[in-house]
């Protein structure tokens, strides 16, 4: 139980420690995937989709400035997980089920666009309790063309062309 634990941790850390043009809608899938239910593949949505999606995440998942540090923040990583060592089996069940819980209520959002305060409620869960920093690069780098290695539809145009399956958290072209 406690290695399942750190697993839905990791994943969760994951999604919460990426930073500026690394800051995706895609990494949600990694997140909602390791709940049982929901093994799902992320399609290739066409480029008007997938920028659809860039744009919506950039209005509403973008912040000017880094939270604060809580007084209550575990800073060192190899302590993060400190807690699991003291817990009784009834207290592994309800760990487990409370971060599961968090994930889905992440994914279950469909009525709206997921907001950087849903993010910060599903990175609630975890023990170290340290802020993510939800900066996105300006508008122009995020969602125009004027950089050649970054920004939403650079990435969308080196899928352009893949065959088979793809790795939406690599740039293109994938391998069949």
């Amino acid at each position: 139980m406690i290695d399942t634990i750190k697993g839905l941790r990791k994943v969760i850390r994951y999604h919460r420690d990426q930073k500026g043009d690394d800051r995706c809608w895609v990494d949600d899938h990694l997140v909602w995937n390791s709940l049982p239910e929901t093994k799902q593949v992320v399609k290739l949505p066409t480029y008007d989709e997938g920028m659809r999606r860039c744009r919506a995440f950039f209005k509403y998942r973008n912040a000017n400035s880094v939270d604060e540090i809580s007084a209550a923040a575990v800073l060192d990583p190899a302590k993060w997980d400190n807690d699991l060592a003291g817990m009784n089996p009834g207290e592994l069940t309800h760990e487990f089920s409370t971060l599961e819980n968090a994930i889905r209520k992440h994914s279950y959002i469909v009525y709206r666009e997921r907001t950087a305060e849903d993010d910060r409620e599903l990175y609630s869960v975890l023990p170290e309790k340290i802020p993510a920093d939800f900066r996105l690069p300006c508008e122009e780098d995020f969602l125009g063309t004027t950089r050649t290695d970054a920004g939403c539809p650079q990435f969308w145009k080196s899928h352009e062309h893949c065959p088979g399956t793809h790795n939406l958290h690599q740039w293109g072209p994938c391998k069949k």
